[in-house]
């Protein structure tokens, strides 16, 4: 029997009035003294009764699936949900209105009406008919979502009764963060014994070892193959066949925040950087945003061309519970300098509030060039971090991060 929940019956305005008038009758029985009345406010008693039995012993045996396409989406992006209904029992259904439910913060879908399902006798050999519903689902904000379970609002023919069964179960849609395209920029970066700093693009190993792969959600619409899309049919893009040695440290230090646009703003930076920087050749370490207990900070790299699906999807989970321990920052460009020839480049989105910079400041030593993205009031959070040694970009949730991100580079005039 297909899973159902059901909530009790309760009269509508039509039965409620109806209850309403049915008392008054009552009441005015014995002193009108005249026995049609008293007809009267026992059909108007039966009727809402009635209604309410109705809807409370009605049977409904109807099977649910949901399919969304994509199965996963960004925050903005339509994602289309398309459910099966099927009804297996017996007995035709009444035209019924219909929701899906959402678990907050997103939106449930709009009431609309099912039609009528024919019934499947039992000596049926073939499938009971498939109704197929579709509408867009909320994707206004980041993280795992329970989209579910599937709602009829069931009304007699009289219209004086309701009731709400809910069929089927929950599908967990992820809707990840907004990832902007970012410009390539210069970075100084330490060889050797860290005495002497070259200059080193973000770039990869050179068209001469490009390769073409399938197009991933995140990668850069610069690094579309346009030969090769000609010749599969598909967006392919170009892949270095080698990437570079270098690991990046991206530091979202999640705990500085509090839960609202600056945090979503900061979620959105990192998952930005990190795309770009492993589209250009980067291995990436992620730390700061990972929930307690839910493994060793920065301790998995991120590559191209798989890794961007990957962090997208981690990111999608971000808390401001995050890691805050200063050790396991540490501990991540520590793990980064020992796996790479040179001092890695750290990049950090921090909240400007009071104590923000107190966890990443001894950082700036341990990196070929540290980049703070400071998100906030003006306060003396990016004033402290430069005095440490940080190249600091203060901003607030409402900035353009890809205007902000080519600041970087043309403040160093190398553009």
């Amino acid at each position: 029997m297909p899973r159902s929940r059901s909530r009790l019956p309760r009269p509508t305005v039509r039965g409620s009035g109806l209850l309403i008038a049915a008392v008054v009758a009552f009441v005015l029985v014995p002193i009108v003294r005249r026995q049609e009345v008293a007809y009267l406010a026992c059909f108007l008693l039966a009727v809402p009764v009635f209604s309410l039995l109705w809807v409370a012993f009605r049977p409904f045996a109807l099977s649910v699936r949901r399919r969304f396409t994509p199965e996963s989406g960004t925050v903005g992006e339509t994602v289309e949900a398309t459910i099966f209904v099927q009804n297996q029992g017996s007995f035709r259904t009444p035209a019924t209105v219909w929701v899906d439910r959402a678990s907050a913060p997103l939106s449930s879908s709009e009431p609309a009406t099912l039609p009528p399902l024919p019934g499947t006798g039992s000596a049926l050999i073939d499938d009971a008919p498939i109704e197929r519903i579709r509408y867009r689902i909320d994707t206004s904000r980041r993280g795992a979502h329970e989209i579910g379970p599937f709602e009829l609002s069931v009304t007699d023919p009289f219209g004086c009764a309701t009731r709400k069964r809910e069929f089927g179960g929950t599908d967990t849609l992820l809707v990840t963060p907004m990832v902007f395209e970012l410009a390539r920029i210069d970075l100084r970066l330490a060889t050797g014994d860290g005495a002497e700093q070259v200059s080193r693009r973000l770039v990869g190993a050179g068209e001469q070892d490009v390769i073409a792969r399938k197009y991933l959600p995140g990668d850069s619409m610069r690094r579309v193959h346009w030969p090769a899309t000609a010749k599969h049919g598909e967006l392919m893009v170009r892949q270095d066949d080698q990437r570079n040695d270098q690991d990046a440290v991206l530091l979202l230090d999640a705990a500085s925040f509090q839960e609202g646009p600056a945090f979503e703003w900061a979620v959105s930076a990192i998952a930005s950087a990190a795309l770009h920087l492993m589209n250009e050749g980067f291995g990436v370490r992620l730390v700061g945003h990972a929930r307690p207990g839910s493994g060793l900070p920065g301790d998995e790299v991120f590559t191209a061309p798989f890794g961007a699906s990957r962090v997208v999807r981690d990111l999608a989970l971000a808390t401001t519970a995050g890691v805050h321990d200063p050790a396991d920052f540490r501990l991540a460009v520590d793990e980064a300098a020992l796996t790479s020839p040179d001092a890695p480049p750290v990049f950090a989105v921090v909240s400007a509030t009071a104590g923000g910079a107190d966890r990443i400041r001894p950082l700036a030593g341990m990196s070929s060039h540290p980049i703070a993205f400071v998100v906030g009031e003006p306060s003396g959070t990016a004033a402290e971090l430069r005095q440490a040694g940080w190249t600091t970009v203060e901003c607030s949730w409402t900035d353009h991060l890809p205007s902000l991100w080519k600041a970087i580079g043309d403040a160093r005039g190398i553009g």
